[in-house]
């Protein structure tokens, strides 16, 4: 068995769980949106047909390519001094790409002012987490947005990234577990910015948004059972019931891969989840999840806080027990 395998995932959780979210001015991914920016004012112009599909898959493969060079290029330097050295360098640039303690922290803030009935901080706290109009919301309607966050974040930024750096581990070491987590985040973060369905990006986002969908097929169904898992382990949760709504609701969504976190939430804890949502001025009739309350509350969010660090843990260390074994 390779201790350093072994360890490698879990050392990067728990350097997110210490550590949390690295200052913006210095963090890799706000560097990744700052050249994404830059790309789109140089790519996004003229006509909106597949020449503009074109310029999306250049901004988009330009973007990877400055974001692998530099992670590649400071592993292998790492590796010069040494196979812990290149180790450490590895699980430092995976931990710069995970945020389960940014997500747990930013939750927290949507449930506290909830609690306190201040709707109208709550609604600016969920804003950070979402997409969706979020002046309108009432106080369930908060609720709701922050936990499905937390349900689809659990796959987009915690078990994408950590199954995407195993794999790369596995085939290729440090260095490949370096370049696959930061293939995935910067896939995440053009997504985010240019996976939207609207006039402006639903062209130029094309190649961003199927990425996404791509690198996140595989991780997205293995959040299935770990939420089911976790869902044992979380007092309150149903692990049963976020095996049936998850598997029963799982293609209920038109993104291939939201429904099969969201639905398991919202089986495990109890909730019905999904529904109509308006982005901007965009009214999209999202499929509900799960037969339970609508009605969230303070204590589902802290719940369903729980439920994601529980199986983000349990996902690290399989992957770990995996990688030690077979590197």
């Amino acid at each position: 068995m390779s201790t350093a395998a072994l360890l490698f995932l879990p050392a990067s959780l728990l350097l997110d769980r210490l550590l949390g979210e690295a200052p913006s001015r210095w963090h890799p991914v706000c560097g990744m949106g700052w050249l994404a920016l830059r790309m789109e004012e140089g790519l996004r112009r003229g006509d909106s047909g597949p020449g503009m599909t074109l310029r999306g898959l250049l901004a988009c493969l330009l973007v990877l390519a400055a974001c692998l060079l530099p992670a590649c290029l400071a592993v292998r330097l790492a590796s010069l001094a040494g196979t812990w050295p290149a180790w450490a360098a590895g699980v430092l640039l995976v931990y710069f790409c995970l945020a389960p303690r940014s997500l747990a922290e930013h939750a927290l803030r949507v449930a506290a002012p909830l609690r306190r009935q201040d709707l109208p901080q709550a609604r600016r706290a969920v804003s950070l987490l979402v997409g969706r109009r979020t002046e309108t919301l009432d106080t369930a309607g908060v609720g709701r947005a922050c936990v499905e966050s937390v349900a689809e974040n659990l796959t987009d930024g915690v078990l994408g990234t950590l199954f995407w750096a195993g794999l790369g581990l596995l085939l290729w070491g440090e260095t490949g577990a370096a370049a696959c987590a930061v293939m995935h985040r910067a896939a995440n973060v053009l997504d985010a910015m240019w996976g939207k369905r609207n006039a402006v990006y639903r062209n130029f986002g094309t190649a961003a948004a199927r990425l996404d969908d791509v690198l996140n097929w595989l991780p997205a169904r293995l959040a299935l059972p770990c939420v089911v898992l976790a869902a044992l382990l979380v007092p309150g949760a149903s692990a049963c019931q976020a095996l049936v709504q998850g598997w029963r609701h799982r293609h209920a969504h038109e993104s291939p891969n939201s429904a099969w976190s969201e639905a398991a939430f919202a089986g495990a804890l109890g909730l019905r989840l999904g529904g109509p949502a308006t982005y901007g001025s965009l009214y999209v009739p999202h499929p509900w999840l799960g037969q339970g309350t609508t009605q969230v509350t303070p204590r589902h969010i802290h719940r369903a806080v729980r439920l994601m660090w529980t199986a983000t843990v349990l996902f690290a260390l399989a992957g770990g027990i995996c990688l030690g074994l077979t590197a």
